[in-house]
């Protein structure tokens, strides 16, 4: 205890005197009245060493605060050996990386000299496609600048060839469907110019092409279709089997005369002599009886009739279309059953074709080529003058 106290501060002594003696002044009077009343007794000795036992009891409070001192200056001793710890392994992993670092510095030291020699490299190439880049930029802004209107010429030109293509489709091959579908597209092309410099030759152009709409368009594969089902027919057609356009005689009914005497006997025997020999009188063409052979060949001749007159309306034909359809008509009048349904029908069907205008008068469309191609001579001409003065 002794050891204890001499370690303790100079405050703590003097508190624990101040202790001592408020303690021995509360316990004064109690020993001066035990002292009396007991002086015989045993007690007195056994009090003393009491009060004195207990006094020890007052010394645990320094002893509990040193305890904890200690403790907590090992556990600020554990912390700092823990952040000591922790910044040695942060040093050695910063070492390492370091390390690391260098090498790998080390090693990727030809993949960057090389890298850099290929970015000059592109750079180079960058710097010389830049160049071209605007060679061409100067290049085409010049070309605007001398062919301002290049969509123009463009669209002038396929309207130039449209129209071109519709004069030769209507004049060499009469079809009036291709050319008023060329003629459409041209003026399409000249509305997409959006020029007003073109307008009248737009107006030229509607006129054109309302003349080729008045212009009738012959049905030229429904009449081929109907030609060749008559060819196709004629098999079907009744051949004569006598003297056609001949005046049919009245003949006389025989009298029924009676001889009553010998006198009238030289008369009725005369009558029976004429009755022997008749003699007609034909009026008209005659047309002989044909045999099986020449029946074959008529009726492949008139299918032949009929297929050059498919092929005039083709061709566009009109004096040959008409001339074979008449002959064919003639032949089956002449050779064929007039009165017969398939004969009437055919007839019929003949005749409305012969009717047919399959080459009708075309107008002349060129009006509106010509306009187009004075229209483009002053566009050229403009556009020379523009580039002569600049």
């Amino acid at each position: 205890m002794t050891d204890k106290q001499s370690n303790q501060s100079p405050a703590e002594k003097n508190s624990r005197e101040n202790k001592k003696s408020s303690v021995e002044k509360q316990t004064s009077p109690t020993k001066e009245a035990t002292a009396d009343s007991g002086k015989n007794t045993g007690k007195t000795k056994s009090s003393t060493p009491a009060t004195s036992r207990s006094r020890p009891s007052r010394g645990k409070t320094p002893l509990a605060g040193f305890s904890s001192l200690i403790i907590f200056v090992l556990f600020i001793a554990v912390i700092g050996s823990l952040v000591y710890w922790i910044e040695k392994q942060q040093k050695e992993l910063a070492i390492n990386s370091r390390y690391q670092i260098d090498q790998l510095r080390v090693e990727l030291a030809p993949a960057l000299v090389e890298l850099k020699s290929s970015s000059h490299d592109i750079q180079a190439r960058l710097i010389a496609q830049e160049k071209n880049q605007q060679d061409l930029n100067e290049a085409f802004s010049n070309l605007l600048k001398t062919r301002r209107h290049l969509r123009n010429d463009w669209l002038l030109a396929e309207a130039d060839y449209l129209l071109r293509i519709a004069n030769h489709r209507l004049l060499l091959a009469a079809d009036t469907g291709s050319a008023l579908a060329a003629m459409k597209t041209a003026d399409e092309r000249l509305h997409d110019m959006s020029d007003p410099a073109v307008i009248p030759v737009r107006n030229m152009l509607a006129e054109d092409i309302n003349k080729l709409k008045a212009v009738p368009d012959p049905d030229i594969a429904g009449l081929s279709a109907s030609l060749s089902a008559l060819a196709h027919g004629v098999d079907g057609l009744p051949l004569l089997s006598e003297y056609v356009n001949s005046k049919t005689d009245t003949e006389q009914k025989p009298k029924n005369t009676k001889v009553e005497n010998w006198k009238q006997l030289p008369d009725a025997i005369w009558n029976d002599m004429k009755k022997l020999l008749v003699i007609r009188e034909r009026h008209g063409r005659v047309v002989p009886l044909l045999s099986p052979e020449q029946h074959f060949f008529l009726r492949q001749n008139l299918k032949l009739k009929l297929e050059q007159a498919r092929l005039a309306l083709l061709n566009a034909e009109q004096a040959v279309y008409e001339e074979r359809l008449l002959t064919a008509s003639e032949w089956i009048k002449d050779f064929f059953k007039a009165d017969d349904p398939a004969t009437i029908a055919m007839q019929e069907q003949l005749q409305q074709l012969v009717t047919e205008n399959i080459k009708p008068v075309l107008p002349d469309i060129s009006a509106s080529y010509r306009a187009l191609q004075d229209f483009r001579e002053q566009q050229m001409q403009s556009s020379r003058r523009s580039g002569d003065a600049s």
